[in-house]
């Protein structure tokens, strides 16, 4: 069963957490075709909570999609660990605050995940920010904000993906290729990158970021 590994490393980014824990979020993954959910929350003050079965299914009648049922997906948490290695390999779909680390061990090896960075717009000078821009213009990553990121699960658009970037229509224009499970992230739009080289991706992430 597909899993979702959401992660904010050491930072305080409430506003993501409390997002994983809305009915309209779960049904969202549920009907990519996700079923578990491993949430990594840090120093945050919201807990991640499972919303009820009834929420769920309310909230997929209401969007009017043609399924038959969805639920909440199976949630598991912690605050930290010293690795979040065996998340990430087990899963298909990574949601980060952006920090660099995260983001190699998400992207390597290539074509193993999605992964989507959700920028956490109250920071001045966020410099993950430049770094979620430099994978989004080269299709290895989505960007989104935590307001907007059910939204980009739902229809796979995004408000910031960055306007001198390549176009979302290189992108699979079916949602659950774009970020579901069933087929591999190159085969959706995503560009590979480094194949087994992380420090490859640290090197050119470095040039970037120097440029920007």
């Amino acid at each position: 069963m597909a899993s979702v590994f959401v992660t904010v490393g050491t930072t305080l980014f409430d506003q993501l957490v409390e997002v994983t824990n809305e009915p309209l979020f779960h049904a969202a993954l549920w009907i990519l075709g996700y079923r578990y959910l491993v949430v990594q929350y840090g120093r945050g003050t919201t807990i991640p909570c499972a919303p009820s079965d009834e929420s769920v299914q309310k909230a997929v009648v209401e969007l009017g999609w043609p399924v038959s049922e969805a639920y909440p997906l199976e949630l598991s948490m912690f605050r930290y660990k010293p690795s979040i290695q065996m998340e990430i390999d087990a899963a298909s779909l990574v949601i980060s605050h952006g920090g660099a680390g995260t983001c190699v061990q998400a992207l390597t090896p290539t074509g193993s995940r999605r992964l989507i960075v959700v920028i956490n717009d109250t920071l001045l000078g966020n410099h993950q920010e430049e770094l979620a821009f430099t994978l989004a213009r080269g299709r290895h990553a989505v960007v989104t904000t935590p307001t907007d990121l059910t939204t980009l699960l739902l229809k796979g658009t995004s408000a910031i993906y960055p306007s001198d970037a390549q176009s979302f229509y290189e992108f699979s224009p079916d949602v659950k290729q774009f970020l579901g499970p069933s087929v591999p992230p190159e085969q959706a739009g995503f560009v590979g990158f480094h194949r087994g080289h992380p420090e490859r991706l640290l090197a050119y992430l470095d040039e970037r970021l120097t440029v920007l």
